[in-house]
């Protein structure tokens, strides 16, 4: 009999992208980098639950819109998601996340404000951002799910939006500063003066036990964070997956009432200020830093060293002084 001969393995992805450090194929790596990445308001009010597309999104920033409710801003650039729901209207704070990610602005409508800095048409200017509105845009860019109530019904086309972009001379590959990226060490909790951070609780708003209160559990398996918000498991709506993050980064800000006669809020965005970055199961405390609207958040320790990141989806949980947390 002849012998079979034994398959050779498939070697790994060897690439880095620049926003997530996910590795991927180097042919893989040409059309990802020939486009821009997307950042998408997402509603996160209970009826607009559960978001589809979000496990997708290479970076994740949640913050209080108004009334204690948060929204996200997925950026989506290394995956290709597809549908996004349900998309929901600007904020001038996500906008300047945004600026400095080189990313097109996904969003259906806006915050008007007779006050400027919460005006996101004086944002759009200020920033120069390119962006697609869902009120000015319809298929294939835009659609209403018939089975979501609105306004939380919106639906956004990754593909098409990329297609649009590149007839528009918007590609890329995008001016990102990179982060620092590592290898994962699940170990690590057990390492002499780590601090171990096996749950993180984040109180958006007020107390723990709100719609919007969050936890995230370390999963000893996959090295990952596990989300929870509301006291249940946050599952994506599309894949039925939970939401599982590489790296949670915990931001401290002050954040105020700009007194228009709304509930319009004012993030302080740049400069810097106290953070912790969680990973492999430990807290690192330190601080966040982006010197300008066009710059890309950073994070350092104590001792004012950039924080190296595992490769993979990282959230970014921006709180103003009064919300609590505890790890």
């Amino acid at each position: 009999p002849e012998s079979t001969p034994t398959p050779s393995p498939t070697p790994p992805p060897t690439e880095p992208t620049l926003l997530n450090g996910r590795l991927v194929y180097p042919e893989q790596l040409p059309e990802i980098e020939s486009r821009l990445p997307l950042a998408v308001m997402l509603d996160n009010i209970v009826a607009a639950r559960p978001q589809v597309g979000l496990e997708k999104a290479d970076l994740v920033f949640e913050a209080v819109a108004e009334g204690g409710i948060t929204r996200f801003l997925g950026i989506f650039w290394s995956d290709e998601p597809g549908r996004i729901e349900p998309v929901r209207s600007a904020r001038v704070y996500y906008l300047d996340w945004a600026a400095g990610l080189d990313a097109i602005y996904v969003h259906w409508g806006m915050a008007r404000s007779s006050v400027a800095t919460a005006d996101v048409p004086s944002a759009l200017s200020r920033l120069g951002l390119r962006r697609f509105d869902g009120f000015a845009m319809g298929e294939p860019y835009f659609s209403r799910d018939p089975d979501r109530p609105a306004p939380h019904d919106g639906i956004a086309d990754t593909d098409a939006m990329w297609e649009l972009a590149a007839d528009n001379g918007w590609s890329g590959p995008p001016q990102i500063e990179a982060w620092l990226f590592k290898e994962d060490e699940p170990g690590r909790a057990r390492d002499a003066g780590a601090t171990a951070a096996p749950t993180i609780d984040i109180g958006f708003g007020g107390p723990f036990f709100s719609d919007y209160a969050v936890t995230w559990e370390h999963d000893p398996k996959t090295n990952g964070y596990l989300r929870s918000q509301g006291g249940a498991p946050h599952m994506d709506g599309g894949s039925g997956n939970r939401i599982q993050a590489r790296n949670v980064a915990v931001v401290v800000t002050s954040v105020r009432s700009v007194g228009d006669g709304t509930s319009h809020l004012q993030y302080q965005t740049t400069g810097s200020g106290e953070a912790v970055v969680f990973q492999d199961g430990v807290a690192i405390p330190g601080s966040w830093s982006k010197p300008d609207f066009h710059s890309r958040i950073r994070f350092f320790d104590a001792e004012g060293n950039e924080i190296a990141f595992n490769r993979g989806q990282t959230w970014i949980e921006v709180l103003s002084f009064a919300d609590p947390l505890l790890y």
